[in-house]
């Protein structure tokens, strides 16, 4: 009996055991089929993150497309719907942009709003752009995008991701100095730089003999500072191979020039001149090797080859053209950075058969779209007798077609004539477009005149427009230019003015047409009034002769980017804003001549100002005049789910 109850007591041991084997038996594979169907169904969830990534890159791409055609912010998403990009609701499905994610049976949507910062004119947020101190303006995108497939197992698999585009756009006026090539200074009269340098080359800089060179802000640079990778070991102040046998010594770094006390020069160059990690985009953006590998004719030179100077100078030519004025296809990014589209006003001066000056004005759509409106002030903004008028360049040795411009007479006009000041937006753009020897712009000149008061237009939000000037030709100005201040609601300061051109000479305010060919005794400097300073307020780009080796040439350095042709001995010469090369000069390429290397006659071009001074305008910087160049970033934003 007992041997019996024992042998039941061990059956029902087992018997429990089986059945406890089996429940866990069962939880372990009912376990691993919810862990398989789980690791399953999160790596649909992935591909689908996967999908909507490459989505939401893929908008980020036409978006960028988008802007860099020049649409406006307002414009952009209607802009990308209509293409296709876009839809209007995420509720509507569009195919992959992959034919790979096609042919899976993915649907997708794109969705992108323009976030308008309330009691803006333009929807920006204007700002400091962190680690630096740049200011600009950022523009908020909102991007949406859902990937969603019909999973045979799971059902409906969905996935959605947000991201915040923004774009920056930063004034390339935001130091007192900046090169898109090699930056050389080599002044032989004091000299004071107040305000921070830039190039995307090497810097080079030292003063001659007896004279200093003041340095009171940072200086940037992509490769040397004066001969040595390490800015603290260059002494080689004079780039190699360029003219010049005078003796430099170092500048003087002191951020604080007033205060009587010179600091510990090592410490101060240390702490003045930095290295760039990448070079500055000076021209907005453009990827310069993709404009000539996409679009080599619209970026040709004289002798026909694809140079990069021609889109760099595109910022200040008219869109390109063949040999019979037809229109030749070009980068869509360059074309919506050249000023001749952005300008409001497009005038045009030409010879007809007979040899005398025509003159056009209109937009650039429509180039004598305003000749009616403007035709009773015509005559005294562009005086007949100063139309394509004979006036000897020295250091170019050939007379000029120069036509001249009152800029107070512009400005009169602008104020009585209510369609030329809707058309106004802040831009002018004046043009010889008369064939020359080498093409349209060879040998022509624009001279601005009796501008000390420029034309001071508010925009809707009761900001200044700006005056901003922009030439293919070259450019001069003569007197004072821009000192009279205004008021923006909140302070007094200078109107907001920019002038471009192949090159930019300025001129006395008592210079005289007809001694311009005569010796430098002829040509002495007389800035207005009896002042002992002649003053521009103004930002400026434009080009120079590069310094070479062979033969040995000079630039002229920073010093002689603004060129001079009068005896300036006695003066001062200020130049207060920004002032930037970001091109060698196309039609005004002869090289620069100093006073120690007269022409072969024995005259001289210029003579040397007692002092130069370069003052930075911080208030340029931060509102520089509308539709003037930018340096453009885009950035993907932060990440979201909805």
């Amino acid at each position: 009996m007992r041997r019996s109850s024992k042998r039941a007591s061990v059956l029902i041991a087992v018997v429990l055991a089986v059945v406890v084997l089996s429940l866990v038996l069962e939880g372990v594979i009912r376990f691993s089929a919810n862990t398989h169907r789980n690791s399953v169904r999160q790596t649909r969830v992935e591909k689908a993150k996967l999908v909507a990534e490459s989505e939401m890159e893929y908008l980020f791409f036409q978006w960028v497309t988008e802007i860099n055609r020049g649409t406006a912010s307002d414009d952009v998403e209607a802009e990308l719907i209509d293409n296709g990009f876009c839809v209007a609701s995420n509720d509507i499905n569009q195919t992959p942009f992959s034919s790979a994610f096609q042919d899976e049976g993915w649907t997708v949507s794109r969705t992108l709003s323009y976030y308008e910062i309330p009691g803006t004119a333009d929807g920006s947020a204007t700002g400091q752009k962190p680690g630096t101190s740049k200011v600009g303006r950022n523009y908020y995108f909102t991007a949406r995008v859902r990937a969603t497939i019909e999973d045979p197992i799971f059902g409906t698999l969905e996935y959605r991701a947000g991201r915040r585009f923004v774009r920056s756009e930063t004034s390339v006026l935001q130091f007192s100095v900046f090169y898109q090539d090699d930056m050389e200074i080599a002044s032989g009269a004091n000299m004071t730089i107040n305000g921070p340098m830039s190039t995307n080359g090497s810097a080079y800089i030292g003063a001659q003999a007896g004279v200093d060179i003041t340095i009171t802000d940072e200086i940037s640079v992509l490769n040397d500072f004066n001969g040595s990778s390490n800015p603290l070991d260059g002494t080689t102040r004079r780039k190699p191979g360029a003219s010049g046998s005078s003796v430099l010594h170092d500048p003087i770094f002191d951020p604080n020039p007033n205060d009587s006390v010179t600091p510990d020069q090592e410490e101060a160059r240390a702490a003045q001149v930095k290295k760039l990690t990448g070079p500055e985009n000076f021209v907005g953006g453009v990827n310069v090797n993709k404009a000539l590998t996409d679009y080599p004719e619209a970026y040709e030179n004289f002798s026909g080859n694809a140079d990069p100077n021609e889109v760099y100078r595109s910022v200040i030519a008219p869109p390109p053209t063949d040999t019979s004025g037809a229109a030749i296809t070009e980068d869509p990014m360059v074309a919506s950075r050249r000023m001749y589209n952005r300008a409001g006003i497009v005038v045009t001066i030409s010879e007809d058969s007979e040899g005398d000056p025509v003159i056009n004005v209109g937009t650039p759509s429509n180039p004598s779209a305003y000749n009616a409106a403007i035709s009773s002030h015509l005559d005294a903004i562009l005086p007949p007798e100063e139309r394509r008028k004979d006036v000897f360049d020295k250091r170019e040795q050939r007379n000029i077609k120069m036509t001249s411009l009152d800029v107070g007479a512009l400005s009169a006009a602008l104020g009585a004539n209510a369609t030329l000041s809707s058309a106004y937006n802040g831009v002018l753009y004046i043009h010889d477009a008369t064939a020359g020897a080498r093409g349209a712009g060879d040998g022509s000149g624009i001279r601005l005149k009796n501008g000390s008061t420029t034309p001071a237009i508010n925009d809707d939000d009761g900001q200044p427009k700006g005056f901003a000037v922009v030439t293919n030709n070259a450019l001069y100005v003569q007197g004072d230019y821009n000192t009279t201040t205004i008021s923006d609601g909140a302070s007094t300061r200078s109107n907001p003015a920019v002038l471009m051109g192949d090159a930019l000479t300025i001129l006395s305010d008592g210079w005289n047409d007809d001694n311009s060919a005569g010796g430098i005794d002829q040509r002495r400097a007389t800035p207005a009034g009896g002042s002992s300073e002649m003053v521009l307020n103004a930002g400026i780009l434009t080009g120079n002769t590069p310094s070479t080796s062979s033969p040995p040439t000079n630039s002229g350095g920073v010093q002689n980017l603004v060129r001079l042709m009068e005896d300036w001995s006695g003066y001062r010469v200020t130049i207060r804003g920004s002032m930037g090369q970001l091109f060698s000069s196309k039609y005004m390429n002869s090289v620069f001549k100093s006073p120690s290397s007269p022409l072969p006659d024995g005259d001289l071009v210029y003579w040397i100002p007692d002092e130069r001074r370069l003052d930075f305008d911080r208030d340029l910087a931060r509102r520089p005049p509308v539709w003037t160049p930018t340096t453009t970033e885009y950035n993907r934003g932060d990440f979201f789910t909805w």
